[in-house]
């Protein structure tokens, strides 16, 4: 049995699709292709997949990572990506398959790019009402947990980003903590200056890379 990663993007109108339903897609996708994937055994035998880290609905991905096991150890893995795109919707596309090399548990960081809109204001005042909430001494907003809503001091999780801007949006980018342990949405920063700022933004996400705590590509 071999243990295969695949990577895929998620773009366009696709991004709407939650996590339960990707897999929906990526099963009958696989089905479809005729890859000689593993099933699970018991009363109700499936494919067996797992995504290392799901992406929030909403949010672009230009590296989602899926793992599957063939049955067939001989199995040109080289030619998975091309078969599942006969069959995955616009949008998701895979584009590479590789056996994997790191395991999910090292996944500590992820980059993010954040574009952001507000009705009445240009792209140089939104990036300045960015750099003074990341300039402050502490960025508190709520975050929901699995024990209720809790106030988050989002400035320790804030080494390393950049603010730019494109027409009349501000670009946020940056790498945040994610992972199993700690993981921390960018969205979260554009809540805290909404309420800083008591204004509506509008805002399109992508998550751009996944990486061990190294700074290491998720391989």
């Amino acid at each position: 049995m071999k243990s295969v990663r695949i990577w895929f993007k998620k773009e366009g109108l696709s991004r709407f699709i939650s996590h339960l339903d990707l897999n929906k897609v990526m099963t009958l996708a696989i089905n479809r292709s005729r890859i000689p994937i593993w099933h699970t055994e018991g009363f109700n035998p499936h494919p067996f997949l797992t995504f290392a880290l799901p992406l929030s609905l909403g949010f672009s991905g230009e590296c989602e990572t899926m793992d599957i096991k063939l049955e067939d150890d001989s199995f040109d893995i080289s030619q998975i990506p091309d078969s599942l795109n006969k069959s995955l919707p616009d949008g998701i596309r895979a584009y590479k398959a590789a056996e994997p090399v790191m395991k999910p548990a090292k996944i500590a960081l992820a980059s993010y790019k954040l574009k952001v809109g507000c009705d009445g204001q240009s792209g140089e005042e939104i990036c300045d009402d960015f750099h003074s909430l990341l300039n402050s001494e502490s960025i508190i907003t709520q975050k929901k947990t699995k024990k209720g809503i809790k106030d988050i001091d989002l400035k320790p999780y804030l080494s390393d980003y950049s603010l730019g801007i494109e027409g009349n949006e501000a670009v946020f980018s940056a790498t945040m903590p994610a992972g199993s342990t700690v993981n921390i949405n960018p969205i979260l920063y554009l809540n805290a200056l909404k309420e800083r700022t008591g204004r509506e933004y509008y805002y399109s996400a992508a998550r751009t890379r996944i990486m061990d705590e190294n700074g290491d590509c998720f391989e």
